[in-house]
């Protein structure tokens, strides 16, 4: 199945086989995979290289290791693969800018369909959600948690799950993208009165006042993270 390998960084080598393996099914979620010295032996390369190659297979979500049990292809989704990669991109300060660009397409949408499709309980939800946020700027905090609750609670109540599982699948991205403005001073009170803003929208059922409400403050957030860029 696996072809010797006779060329530089060869742990990368290995795990495009692997990878190519996996596309074409010839590995499938659960099967164990070869031990080392035999991965070693087939493909003429140290068992150094080998080890690099299933860290890199397991940073990536693909593989899972048991103590002397072996190491075994995962399940894979979305999340365990979209999880290491977004803490690798999240030092990028470009890409935090270009997510909130990102944001201003997928949250104002969001926030447009939660206004057509708000009921008592989903209010109930949001108002939760702002509550918390007041809670954590009363007691000093940046109000990151109550901010994230905000959003998922949109999501949620759009009744719209492919939009939130591209949320969850950028989850870590998106939170750091909320710290880096709401770590400005005097930021997270004016992020605050910003959701309010949204929530009054989406409470009278206005669609399109929920959407400009959204834009506005995702806009604010790309000029804060332009001029006070996070370290």
């Amino acid at each position: 199945m696996l072809e010797p390998l006779k060329r530089t960084r060869l742990y990368e080598e290995i795990v495009k086989q692997i990878l190519d393996l996996l596309k074409e099914g010839k590995l499938k979620p659960g099967d164990k995979l070869p031990p080392e010295r035999k991965l070693a032996e087939d493909l003429h390369v140290s068992r150094t290289a080998i080890r690099e190659a299933l860290r890199s297979l397991e940073m990536m979500g693909y593989i899972e290791s048991n103590v002397g049990g072996g190491t075994y292809i995962k399940s894979i989704s979305l999340e365990n693969v979209m999880n290491p990669f977004s803490a690798m991109l999240s030092q990028d300060e470009k890409l935090l800018r270009d997510l909130i660009e990102v944001r201003l397409l997928l949250e104002t949408e969001i926030a447009f369909l939660t206004a057509k499709r708000i009921t008592p309980e989903k209010t109930e939800m949001i108002q939760a959600s702002l509550e918390q946020m007041e809670q954590e700027i009363a007691a000093g905090e940046s109000c990151i948690n109550g901010e994230n609750a905000f959003h998922d609670a949109l999501a949620v109540a759009s009744e719209n799950s492919a939009m939130s599982i591209i949320l969850d699948m950028c989850s870590e991205l998106l939170i750091r993208t909320r710290l880096a403005t709401l770590n400005i001073p005097g930021q997270p009170q004016k992020s605050l009165d910003d959701h309010r803003a949204i929530f009054e929208a989406i409470r009278q059922g206005d669609s399109k006042g929920a959407a400009k409400a959204m834009r506005d403050h995702l806009n604010k957030a790309l000029k804060n993270l332009d001029h006070h860029p996070s370290t």
